[in-house]
């Protein structure tokens, strides 16, 4: 026994002992010898209305800006996709021009749940208690990939993904969920930055209750990575902030919401179904000149990832006391048959707000029978009278 520890138990420890040793001092000199400087971006606040589709504009000052309104708890910051558009009702412009509130919107088409989640955690040092607006749209959760690539590129900037990265104070559990999205759509992506090798390598870290799995894992993540070591370089925000002089809107939001909605129904002249007439005949004739229909289909709520997606977002954003509301928008009844087929979705959607005591504004339609016409514009995106609602709805939450 004794000579068999001498020759082989002994070897062994000694050499694992090396090892490690040799490991430690490279990783040390690494991390001293590729250490950066912090980044610092800085200004003063200067967008108060409107908003950003992207952070690509005029880069670094786009998401100082964001951070300012996020940490600026006296502007609204919306979160949307496809619906932000020009129309003067649009509540990133109604409120800016009616009361001089401080309010901006972020994102365009297929920015969902996921995207705003990466922009909410990367404002974590400055999102408790903001105030926040975001519209979620039942077409997302029609695609049962969820965030595409492409959409996640555009929104989770580099700058972002690192002071993710870098924050401590961000749980693991959230770290992890979009390093798990990275690792599973990596094929999807034209090769992977540094920070988001990194974000992959924490979900692997943390992905799996194999043994052997976590072996090579960490090898992969802590011994391979460590010699040669990336740094990932910390990102930090100091925005200026501004506020804005309030006024008083003499205006009456019933009212204006009424001559809004007579004034789009008197100009549909070619259907029947409340959508704007140019719209209808470019997308909804086909080749014969008849008007088409869609069909919704059942959504599994067990294997959505969207659905996913939006319950994370939910627990992050009750995590953060972030003074929330939420606007669902509806799809057009006239147009779309089998909208009821939804309605385990909304029931899910609205249940999940008043769990965690979130203001909501319910705009979903199952049937003709209690569907505003004017509430949108064409099949899914809202219209001025459907805006106004929405400005009252916020009206009601934020400034009463």
């Amino acid at each position: 026994m004794k000579s068999f520890f001498l020759n082989h138990i002994l070897p062994i420890g000694f050499a694992i002992a090396l090892v490690i040793s040799g490991l430690l001092w490279l990783n040390s000199n690494a991390t001293q010898s590729e250490a950066k400087e912090p980044k610092l971006i800085k200004g003063t606040q200067n967008k108060f209305k409107g908003r950003y589709t992207n952070f690509s504009s005029e880069g670094d000052q786009d998401e100082l800006n964001y951070m300012a309104s996020i940490a600026n708890k006296k502007q609204l910051t919306l979160f949307g996709s496809s619906e932000f558009c020009a129309l003067p009702s649009v509540t990133y412009n109604f409120f800016p021009d009616s009361l001089n509130r401080q309010v901006l919107g972020i994102g365009h088409a297929y920015h969902q749940e996921l995207s705003i989640l990466v922009e909410l955690m990367a404002a974590h040092e400055f999102n408790e208690n903001s105030e926040i607006c975001i519209f979620i749209s039942p077409e997302w959760f029609k695609n049962f990939g969820g965030t595409n690539t492409a959409a996640f590129i555009e929104f989770a900037t580099q700058n972002f993904l690192s002071r993710i990265y870098n924050d401590s104070l961000i749980p693991d559990e959230y770290k992890s969920y979009i390093g798990e999205y990275i690792h599973t759509n990596s094929d999807d992506f034209e090769g992977l930055t540094p920070v988001m090798k990194q974000l992959n390598d924490l979900y692997l870290n943390n992905s799996s209750n194999n043994p052997i799995t976590n072996a090579n894992n960490f090898l992969k993540t802590n011994v391979v990575n460590h010699i040669i070591k990336t740094e990932i370089q910390s990102i930090e925000y100091r925005p200026i902030l501004k506020y804005n002089e309030i006024k008083i809107w003499k205006g009456d939001y019933n009212q204006t919401a009424k001559t809004l909605q007579d004034s789009f129904v008197s100009k549909i002249k070619d259907n029947n179904l409340f959508i704007y007439d140019d719209y209808y005949n470019k997308y909804l004739l086909d080749d014969e000149g008849n008007g088409r229909r869609y069909r919704i289909q059942a959504i599994d709520l067990e294997t959505s990832i969207e659905y996913k997606d939006f319950k994370v977002l939910m627990k992050y954003i009750k995590s953060r006391n972030m003074k929330a509301s939420f606007v669902i928008i509806p799809f057009n009844p006239y147009y779309y048959y089998g909208t009821e087929t939804l309605a385990p979705l909304m029931d899910s959607l609205t249940t999940t707000f008043e769990k965690n005591d979130f203001s909501y504004l319910n705009l979903y339609s199952n049937d003709t029978t209690n569907y505003e016409p004017g509430t949108l514009k064409d099949v899914m995106h809202l219209g001025e009278y459907g805006w106004m609602k929405v400005n009252q709805f916020i009206d009601s939450i934020y400034y009463k």
